[in-house]
């Protein structure tokens, strides 16, 4: 397996020379459905997929149960999902409160098998997009050079 990367030229809003800078941006690939999902372990599994369905069901309320009590959830191999938030920092711990909480997030921390495959993937290189973040303009000349990077470096 291999992740692919493009190069993008940007330009930063908060840089006020405007210089452009050149970035790294994955590129993914098609979004992998529901229904493919259920399919391909259904397959995997031999089990049938409205099983797989309703496991998955079941154990989405499961998560959303158990973070919601503010609790982490350990999947085995997959990985652990646990409740978190950023907030604004303050002068004094008085002023810390609910409402300088700006952000809520679960945070995934991947499982073994997943930071292993992580380790070993290799990184290939795809073309350049001249992008603007300052004014959204920009194209993609996706080129088909590619370089391929080991992946311990």
């Amino acid at each position: 397996m291999s992740i692919t990367y493009k190069v993008v030229k940007q330009v930063f809003g908060f840089d006020k020379e405007k210089t452009p800078k050149y970035v790294v941006r994955a590129v993914t690939g098609e979004m992998l459905t529901f229904d493919k999902v259920r399919h391909q372990v259904a397959q995997i599994s031999g089990i049938h997929r409205a099983t797989v369905n309703s496991v998955v069901e079941g154990l989405l309320d499961v998560l959303v149960n158990n973070l919601d009590m503010g609790h982490s959830v350990q999947l085995g191999e997959f990985g652990v999902l646990r409740p978190g938030m950023q907030a604004k920092a303050q002068a004094t711990e008085e002023d810390v409160k609910a409402s300088t909480i700006y952000r809520r997030k679960i945070i995934f921390v991947p499982g073994k098998m997943l930071k292993e495959l992580l380790r070993n993937v290799s990184v290939n290189r795809m073309g350049v997009q001249e992008t603007d973040y300052t004014d959204d303009s920009g194209n993609d000349p996706a080129d088909d050079s590619s370089e391929a990077v080991d992946p311990r470096l």
